[in-house]
């Protein structure tokens, strides 16, 4: 830090003590600069400043009429919008009256309440996906929200001091498209103090996640059907009480080498997943975020000293190639996918997982998080 004791604010309108790359970056700046905190729920780090915002704030008068704020985005009134928007409405009188020298804003959403806030040297906007094209298989949302979004990518992006987001595909897309760039910083796990297990006769894979539909996650359980290789699959997937939840159950029948474990907390999912071989991060193209996805199971996985499995999603492979720490499938299909496990051998996982090891602290979000330094660095010497 080029100051004394900077002073940032780390804005989401999100539960912030689950949002990772939030945690992150208060942690690292905490240790360097005055950090105060604001989103949704409780304090999210001991000792660190919190203000809790309203989620659902209540509204009155005009703003209760019924379908007004779809009206103004459908009339592309973005500015009214932004003003009205109950969220914002409910944080300003909560965060106006604070002076920070950097604020960090999460998502292209927080931008305009941060852009109202008192922020001596600049915003550092982190735009954790390539948020145009966020929830595009939904027709609302690529109706109303899509414009919205674009909107603020072209007017408003361009006037922040920094931007970072998640994926090279992603700083791209933004250059093409807005042009405006933004810094790299990935989504890498902290640095776990784990050496890799033994690889027996039964290679033991695991995946952990959300069961949405738009990852097409039966592929994995259909490759174990397939596959002549003696493994199993364990599945740490939230029981959300969705329909595909119970589809892939349904998929998996009574194989008995799949299993459907109850999740665990994340401050113990490492932990949990060391005690297996290979992690499956096959997850189908079927929106531009999830084509070049690179997402944090990925880097859980080398933190517990895993081999890695992944489709052909180019952010992936680029990872699996350069550090030798996995295979790359031809397809994101179940027969794609069966194919690499038919040619698995113990010692052929058991080098994956060395060279899991040998990377765990170059691809941890230690190394990561230095990065947003020196993007906050760069805003305070230039203002």
């Amino acid at each position: 830090m080029t100051d004394p004791r900077p002073r940032i604010l780390v804005l989401t309108h999100t539960p912030i003590d689950r949002e990772p790359r939030a945690l992150k970056q208060i942690n690292y700046f905490a240790q360097r600069a005055d950090v105060t905190t604001a989103g949704f729920g409780s304090a999210p780090v001991e000792g660190v400043p919190h203000i809790e915002l309203e989620s659902s704030p209540a509204t009155s008068g005009l703003l209760r009429i019924p379908g007004l704020y779809t009206l103004l985005l459908g009339l592309r009134q973005y500015r009214l919008f932004d003003k009205v928007k109950p969220r914002n409405r409910a944080a300003l009188p909560l965060l106006q009256n604070g002076e920070w020298d950097v604020v960090i804003a999460h998502d292209v959403h927080t931008l305009a309440l941060a852009q109202q806030l008192t922020a001596t040297k600049g915003i550092l906007l982190d735009l954790h996906e390539y948020a145009p094209r966020q929830n595009e298989n939904s027709f609302l949302w690529r109706l109303l929200i899509a414009p919205y979004f674009r909107w603020i990518c072209r007017t408003q992006v361009p006037n922040a001091a920094g931007v970072t987001t998640v994926g090279q595909g992603i700083v791209d897309e933004y250059r093409r498209q807005f042009g405006f760039e933004s810094t790299l910083v990935v989504n890498a796990t902290p640095y776990q103090e784990l050496t890799p297990g033994q690889v027996g006769s039964t290679i033991r894979m695991v995946h952990s996640g959300i069961p949405a539909p738009a990852r097409k996650l039966e592929a994995m359980i259909e490759a174990v059907k397939l596959t002549r290789t003696d493994v199993t699959l364990d599945l740490y997937l939230i029981k959300d009480g969705s329909a595909y939840y119970d589809e892939l159950v349904a998929l998996a029948g009574d194989d008995p080498r799949i299993f459907f474990r109850d999740p665990v907390p994340y401050a113990e999912l490492v932990q949990t997943l060391n005690q297996y071989d290979v992690g499956l991060s096959v997850i189908a193209p079927t929106t531009f975020n999830l084509a070049w996805c690179l997402p944090n199971k990925f880097f859980d996985f080398i933190q517990a000293r895993l081999g890695v499995i992944v489709g052909p999603s180019p952010e992936m492979v680029a990872f699996v190639e350069r550090y030798g720490i996995g295979e790359v499938a031809e397809g994101f299909d179940g027969a794609a996918l069966a194919k690499v496990l038919d040619g698995l051998t113990p010692e052929t996982v058991r080098n994956w997982k060395e060279q899991s090891h040998e990377n765990a602290h170059a691809l941890s979000s230690e190394e990561q998080v230095k990065i947003w330094g020196e993007v906050v660095d760069g805003i305070l010497a230039r203002a």
